[in-house]
Order: C-alpha cells, then sequence, then structure tokens
C-alpha cells in the first residue's frame, strides 16, 4: 500500500503516525504474499498491534484536549481494531494468516477510519478549536499547599 494525498489530515503528527501504521500494513502484506514463515508474519503484526495502541492512545488525547464531542465514539472504534488485531496477531501463530482477508481488513481500516472518522476531529480541530481549559485557580492553589 501507497501512501496516497487523500490520507493526509493536516495535523503533522497525525499524518507521520498514519504513515507509520501504512508501512507496518505494507510489511504485513509483503510477509503474506511472499509466503514468509508464521513467525515473521506474526511479528509484523505485533508490531502494527504495538504503533496502532501507542497511535490510538495519541489520538484520543488529543480529542480530549481539544474537546472534541466523539471522542467516546472514536475510542471504542479504536477498541474493536485493536481486538480485531489481537484476534489477526493471535491466530497467526496457530495458522498461516489468511491472505485475501487480512490484506482486505487491513486495507478496508485504513481508508475508512482515515479517511473518514479520522478526518471528522481533524476538521473539529483545524477549524480553531481550542484547547480545553482546566480551573487553573483551582490548580495553582492545589500547587502552592
Amino acid at each position: 500500500m501507497q501512501w496516497r494525498p487523500e490520507y493526509a489530515l493536516g495535523i503533522k503528527e497525525i499524518d507521520n503516525q498514519h504513515k507509520h501504521l501504512l508501512r507496518c500494513f505494507t510489511r504485513i502484506e509483503d510477509s503474506i504474499t511472499s509466503k514468509q514463515p508464521w513467525s515473521a508474519t506474526h511479528f509484523t503484526i505485533s508490531d502494527l498491534r504495538d504503533a496502532a495502541q501507542a497511535h490510538f492512545r495519541f489520538e484520543e488525547s488529543m480529542m480530549r484536549l481539544f474537546g472534541y464531542s466523539d471522542t467516546a465514539e472514536h475510542a471504542r472504534l479504536h477498541q474493536k481494531m485493536e481486538m480485531q488485531l489481537r484476534l489477526i496477531e493471535t491466530s497467526s501463530v496457530t495458522a498461516p494468516a489468511h491472505e485475501v482477508l487480512v490484506i482486505r481488513f487491513l486495507r478496508d481500516w485504513l481508508t475508512d477510519h482515515i479517511c473518514k472518522s479520522d478526518n471528522d476531529y481533524a476538521r473539529f480541530i483545524l477549524s480553531g478549536a481550542t484547547v480545553v481549559q482546566s480551573d487553573v485557580a483551582g490548580f495553582a492553589d492545589k500547587r502552592a499547599a
């Protein structure tokens, strides 16, 4: 899979993380299609799962920071993807990864999630959303105590 301009959200750190996830997807696809040993595919799936978890936590933090109203729903989509990746990772130990299903799932997730769900919160942030303020006075009082 190649990075395409329509995947860009306009938030540099998120776009860089998405590019990294895409590279992980590509490594999995290459491993499956070139019939690499199960261990190579398994470990590339593990790498993707680790990168995705870190990325999801970062995205969710950004959403909370800017007060995005759909954060809980977006986090639910992330949890669903994490469960799917765990299932793929676990099954890759006992059986060869099914080429068509895994590759199609990863491609579909990438285009659907980044181009739709992620695009929604990115537009919200880029539209001028401000960082949600905490009770600064209360925080200052606690620090002085």
